[in-house]
C-alpha cells in the first residue's frame, strides 16, 4: 500500500486506515532518515547513518523484533551494508500507526539516509536505494519459507 499524510501527527494519516482495512500479516515501511555524516551531529545520540552506508534498520517500540532480526540476518547473509537506528518511543513514520492496527501488525522500518532533509538540497545515494530494494525483495522471498512472527 502507499499512503499520504504521514507527517500530520500521531493520527497516522492514511496508514492507519489502510492497515486496518487490509489487515496485513506483516508490514515493511520504507522512508528516509537523517544522514548523520555532516558536521555538528551528535552521533552518540542518533547513530551513524552515512550516504552510501546502506539502508537503516529501526529497532524500537513500533518495530517487531522478529521483523528486525530477519532484516538484519538477510543483510548480513547478502553482504548488504546497513546501520541501526534506535527509536524507543516512536519512529515518526507510518510504522507508528501500522503496528497498532487491529490486534497489532508485525512491522519493520527500512530507511534511506537523506542528507539535508526538508531542504531544497536533499540528497540520497543511489547505492543505498539499490541495497534497500535488494533487502526488501529478499525479505519477501524469505516469507515464502513460513516465517513465524510470534514473540513467544
Amino acid at each position: 500500500m502507499a499512503t499520504a499524510q504521514e507527517e500530520i501527527g500521531y493520527s497516522g494519516g492514511g496508514a492507519r486506515a489502510s492497515a486496518f482495512g487490509l489487515s496485513p500479516d506483516v508490514a515493511l515501511v520504507v522512508d528516509v532518515t537523517h544522514a548523520t555524516d555532516v558536521p555538528e551531529v551528535d552521533k552518540s545520540e542518533v547513530g551513524e547513518h552515512s550516504l552510501g552506508g546502506g539502508p537503516v534498520l529501526t529497532r524500537g517500540s513500533a518495530t517487531h523484533p522478529v521483523v528486525f532480526e530477519l532484516l538484519a540476518e538477510i543483510a548480513e547473509e547478502r553482504d548488504i551494508p546497513y546501520s541501526i537506528q534506535a527509536a524507543p518511543l516512536r519512529t515518526s513514520t507510518d510504522a507508528d500507526a501500522i503496528h497498532l492496527a487491529r490486534g497489532g501488525v508485525p512491522t519493520g522500518l527500512v530507511s534511506i539516509p537523506n542528507r539535508y532533509m526538508h531542504s531544497p538540497s536533499e540528497m540520497v545515494s543511489v547505492s543505498d536505494l539499490v541495497h534497500a530494494a535488494e533487502l526488501l525483495a529478499a525479505f519477501v522471498e524469505r516469507l515464502n519459507e513460513g516465517v513465524d512472527f510470534s514473540r513467544g
